[in-house]
């Protein structure tokens, strides 16, 4: 079965998704209509003039087979719906109208609470580097420390990097909004206060982007699709303003793909600075692309299927997706709202752990929002933890040879953690119909007019089919969505976290289904030459644990201290 023909990436949806497996039974029975309605249908259609011979095809559509009486009862009821749609679409839903439909994660998980606790690696023997590039590249901890111990400024670190994202940023098509007056007030504030002793938090000083699927007053907010390219919100999104109060600054509006869609934005494609020749993978497209590339110090981007795991892997640095509901979207484009997260990209994956910390929290202006502890420590005693190794499909639980090949399974055990295997059952394929349903709900408006054609070319095909999914199939996709998430805890036993180097496979599917979170460092090559990547996937709202785990193994190498060739851009 072959992948789609462009690799899919939303808030996102990327890897090696089928057709089969993203549609479904809902594509294999929908038949794609015309862009357009003709304006005598939709005359017709709005005067209820339905007859019971027109719900044969909706038989087709929902896969069932009423009789020719049962066909008349239902009429009536059909020709009301159709005019009731006409209502709804008459009201004005801005983005941050959600359905009363919150998704609750379901699973082992602690208390509600605000205790918060950031202790980064210290790194009092650290020195600037002498060279620009040298001092581009390090973490976002490292340069932390620099600016808190005076030895670079927040206003050089801005110009550095605004030099950088004008230098390679049309090369590499990963800004769509440079914000460099946002930037320097920033950083004329956040050098201030160091002069003052007033340090805000860990990454005080640090500039980085953001994907352009966020709000930041007073620039443009294209979400990627040409329908939006002069869209300006008047506000921030709630990931900037606590990104703010930690003393960071904004540097750029980063790329992603239309709607949340692959890598490819109205601009072109979004590159791998590791290999022109190649897009970065999507959606968070510009974040991971500007990360690996050293033209920020971190980045923020989303992931509803893929997003943040998909663009780390094939950039090859360090992303964390958290728990459904850790990080407010307020501000942020909707795509789906019962999965979308909000979570960060950088070199390291303790810088990750320091980045979340500064964005969690709960946001009245997010209906899924929560609060949870949120102890950030950046290395454990792994001897206490239970820890899964992720076995294939095809893979036999008693094979301990499945772990004794990986390396990284080997650093563990030397750190005194005991792994087992653990496999989990595949989830139903018309899960992810919920997924276009409720992206489709949102773009509404666009999706049924000539506007379609505006916002790339992927989506379309697949918001025209989402109007043929019946509300019952999506209800029940819902339920199927639930009974997942019990299998899955169930499966889990009493096992800490995840660790696997399979890039794609059910669990990292699964847990963008149940919420879970899961870190993903690079690990070298594979025998094509293609990014390796290991993964560390944890019960709900256990961010810092999975990101301390993940760093610790980054440590026993050195692949996320290489650096993409820039001679080549």
């Amino acid at each position: 079965m072959e992948p789609f023909a462009a690799r899919i990436g939303s808030m996102g949806i990327d890897g090696n998704l089928t057709r089969k497996q993203f549609l479904g039974a809902l594509v294999a029975t929908a038949a794609a209509p015309s862009l357009a309605l003709g304006q005598e249908q939709t005359e017709r259609q709005a005067t209820g003039a339905i007859s019971a011979d027109d719900l044969k095809i909706g038989d087709k559509l929902a896969g069932i087979e009423l009789t020719e009486p049962h066909r008349k009862l239902a009429v009536n009821g059909v020709r009301t719906n159709v005019r009731n749609f006409a209502s709804i679409r008459k009201l004005e839903m801005p983005n941050d109208v959600e359905p009363l439909m919150v998704f609750t994660p379901q699973g082992r998980q602690p208390k509600e609470s605000k205790a918060v606790s950031l202790r980064p690696t210290p790194a009092g023997s650290l020195r600037r580097p002498k060279d620009e590039d040298d001092l581009a590249f390090l973490s976002a901890r490292e340069l932390g420390h620099l600016v808190r111990t005076k030895q670079v400024s927040p206003v050089e670190l801005t110009e550095l990097y605004l030099h950088r994202l004008d230098r390679y940023g049309d090369t590499l098509k990963c800004v769509i909004t440079l914000t460099p007056e946002l930037a320097r007030k920033q950083a004329k504030q956040a050098e201030d206060d160091v002069m003052r002793g007033k340090v805000r938090s860990p990454l005080h000083g640090v500039p980085y982007g953001i994907k352009d699927l966020f709000a930041v007053k007073g620039y443009r907010t294209t979400w990627g699709a040409e329908a939006f390219e002069n869209q300006t919100i008047d506000h921030d999104a709630a990931a900037v303003e606590r990104l703010t109060e930690a003393g960071a600054i904004c540097l750029a509006k980063l790329s992603c793909g239309a709607l949340a869609y692959d890598d490819v934005w109205f601009g072109g494609q979004t590159k791998n600075p590791w290999n022109l020749r190649q897009g970065s993978s999507g959606s968070s497209a510009g974040s991971a692309c500007s990360t690996a590339a050293g033209l920020v110090g971190f980045s923020i981007g989303t992931e509803t299927l893929g997003s943040i795991i998909s663009p780390s892997n094939r950039c090859r640095v360090s992303g964390l997706r958290p728990t459904y509901g850790r990080v407010s979207r307020y501000g942020a484009m909707t795509l789906t709202w019962t999965m979308d997260k909000v979570g960060p990209i950088c070199r390291a994956a303790e810088d990750c752990g320091l980045v979340l910390g500064l964005i969690k929290g709960k946001d009245p202006r997010d209906l899924a929002s929560v609060d949870r502890p949120y102890h950030w420590r950046p290395t454990l005693d792994l001897s206490k933890l239970k820890i899964g190794i992720l076995y294939g499909e095809k893979d036999d639980l008693k094979d301990r040879s499945v772990i004794e090949r990986a390396d990284w399974a080997r650093s563990l055990e030397k750190m005194g953690a005991k792994l087992q295997p653990v496999k989990f059952t595949t989830p139903a394929e018309g899960i992810w119909s919920l997924l276009v349903a409720e992206g489709t709900a949102f773009f509404d408006e666009i999706s049924r007019t000539a506007g379609i054609d505006t916002i790339g070319k992927v989506w379309p095909p697949e918001f025209l089919a989402a109007r043929y999914l019946p509300a019952v199939e999506y209800i029940n996709a819902h339920r199927a969505r639930a009974l997942m998430a019990k299998t899955f805890e169930e499966q889990w036993g009493d096992l800490d976290l995840i660790v696997t180097d399979h890039f794609w496979d059910d669990v990292f599917t699964i847990c963008n289904g149940t919420g879970h979170p899961q870190a993903i460092i690079p690990w070298g090559l594979d025998a094509k030459n293609e990014p390796r990547s290991v993964s560390v996937v944890g019960r709900l709202y256990d961010e810092p644990r999975i990101a301390a785990v993940a760093s610790m193994i980054q440590r026993t190498a050195s692949y996320h201290l290489n650096r993409p060739d820039t001679s080549q851009w």
